[in-house]
C-alpha cells in the first residue's frame, strides 16, 4: 500500500512547517565572553575548630566589595559584589563553596562557586593563600533575567581579610 498524492502533500507541508518553526523559534544563543576582578573584604566570618586534626576549621564567611570588568565586553563594571563561602580548611588549605551576587543599576546576577584554597609559606616564612575554582550563573534580574553560563576564577589573599580574584567566563540569556 503506497502513499497517495494527498498524503505525500500533507507530509511535505508538515515537514516544511516543522523546519520553518524549528528555525524561527530556537535561534542559537549568543555566548558573550566576560572577565573581571573582584576585590572583596570580610564583613562577617565565623570559624569553628573541629578538633580532630591540628588546624582543622570550618568557616562560614561573608565578603563584600566591587567588581571591575577587565574583558573586551563590559560586564557589571563597578558592581557591588557580595559573596558567601563555606570552607573546610586544614592549616589554611581545603575545599570551599558558596554563592555570590553582583548588583548594578537595579540588575542583579547570582552564581554558585566551588573550588579550593591552598596556603603555602613564602620565602620569608609568611603564609600565602590562593584560591581557584569554577562558577555557574544561577539566576538574574532585570536585563540578566534567565542568565546562564559559567567560568573559572583564581585569586589570592593580599591580607588576612582581603582577597583579590580574577575571573573569566561566558554567558547568554536563555529565551
Amino acid at each position: 500500500m503506497g502513499i497517495n498524492y494527498k498524503q505525500s502533500t500533507i507530509l511535505f507541508i508538515n515537514f516544511v512547517l516543522l523546519f520553518v518553526l524549528g528555525v524561527t523559534t530556537s535561534p542559537a544563543q549568543q555566548k558573550i565572553k566576560v572577565a573581571g576582578k573582584h576585590t572583596l573584604a570580610y564583613i562577617n566570618q565565623n570559624r569553628i575548630e573541629v578538633g580532630d586534626t591540628e588546624g582543622h576549621i570550618i568557616s562560614l564567611s561573608e565578603f563584600e566589595g566591587s567588581n571591575i570588568s577587565t574583558g573586551e565586553n563590559k560586564f557589571m563594571d563597578g558592581a557591588l559584589d557580595v559573596g558567601m563561602t563555606f570552607a573546610d580548611i586544614i592549616k589554611g588549605s581545603g575545599p570551599h563553596e558558596g554563592y555570590g551576587k553582583f548588583s548594578l543599576n537595579g540588575d542583579a546576577i547570582f552564581w554558585k562557586h566551588e573550588g579550593k584554597s591552598v596556603t603555602t609559606l613564602s620565602s620569608a616564612g609568611k603564609p600565602v593563600t590562593t584560591v581557584e575554582g569554577t562558577f555557574t550563573y544561577t539566576n538574574g534580574t532585570g536585563k540578566y533575567q534567565n542568565i546562564q553560563g559559567s567560568g573559572t576564577y583564581k585569586g589570592r589573599y593580599i591580607s588576612k581579610t582581603i582577597v583579590v580574584v580574577d575571573w573569566q567566563g561566558e554567558y547568554f540569556i536563555k529565551e
